[in-house]
């Protein structure tokens, strides 16, 4: 799947990437987890994370003729247009844990920022000679639980994402389906529900205490099906069919059950 990314786009990322080579940069947010699944709206804007301290992001970026947004910090405004959201993932910033804006009165989660550091795939950029890292589903995946629970009440389209995930994290065709080795067959699941057990397996193989954390709070929140939680990401599923609340509750038991496997096979 190519990157759900205009010309414009395209071609401000591509100069990124050669302005700021030796620079570690990955690409996050929806435009990277269009690469995985089909996604249910468009890619306004692009999410970077700039493995670099905060206070060089001027010095770095305005000479590529990139400006920042006065009012959001983390807002910036490229070549013909394109507006992109740059944070930091600067050693510092992940060990503590939030990158701060608006003179320290409001602050970020950066937890998963270091899942997408390290678990990350280079990917061509169309009609450019260079590739992007993007950050890989699984750390998307609790990079999107994150940024959730931060604000669950203004991050809807989160669990929108989310959602998407749980539905189409495999290909219908993916061999791992049949594969009598592989988790995704031995957990017996129908195939409508693989694919959210397979996300939730390859994310129990990377995370983290911190990691781990989030995404059981993310689960308290939304698992029960009498939570707002639950009818919040069921509305934004926008299921069609027969009993949506059913299928949103098996693909949620089923992530379950990804992230417990290895666990419970080994007792």
């Amino acid at each position: 799947m190519t990157l759900p990314l205009s010309n414009a786009q395209t071609a401000a990322l591509a100069g990124l990437c050669v302005g700021l080579a030796g620079t570690r940069m990955v690409l996050i947010g929806a435009a990277a987890l269009g690469h995985y699944v089909p996604l249910s709206r468009a890619t306004a804007d692009v999410d970077l994370a700039l493995v670099v301290e905060p206070a060089r992001f001027d010095a770095l970026l305005t000479p590529l003729g990139w400006r920042r947004d006065a009012r959001v910090p983390q807002r910036w405004y490229g070549p013909d247009g394109v507006v992109a959201d740059i944070l930091p993932a600067s050693e510092d910033v992940l060990r503590v844990g939030v990158v701060r804006f608006d003179d320290d009165t409001r602050e970020m989660s950066v937890v998963g920022f270091d899942l997408a550091l390290a678990h990350a795939i280079a990917v061509p950029l169309a009609g450019a000679e260079v590739t992007v890292d993007v950050a890989s589903l699984p750390a998307l995946t609790v990079l999107k639980v994150v940024s959730w629970l931060d604000r669950p009440s203004e991050r809807a389209k989160d669990l929108s994402d989310l959602a998407r995930i749980l539905e189409h994290a495999l290909d219908d065709d993916d061999e791992r389906r049949w594969d009598p080795e592989h988790a995704v067959y031995a957990s017996g699941l129908e195939h409508e529900d693989q694919g959210a057990f397979f996300v939730g397996h390859a994310i129990a193989g990377i995370m983290g205490p911190t990691h781990r954390e989030k995404v059981a709070a993310f689960l308290v929140k939304v698992d029960d099906p009498g939570s707002y939680g639950f009818a919040q990401m069921l509305r934004e599923a926008r299921y069609g069919g027969e009993d949506p609340e059913a299928r949103l509750a098996r693909r949620l038991a089923a992530f379950r059950m990804g992230l417990a496997w290895e666990r419970a096979r080994e007792r």
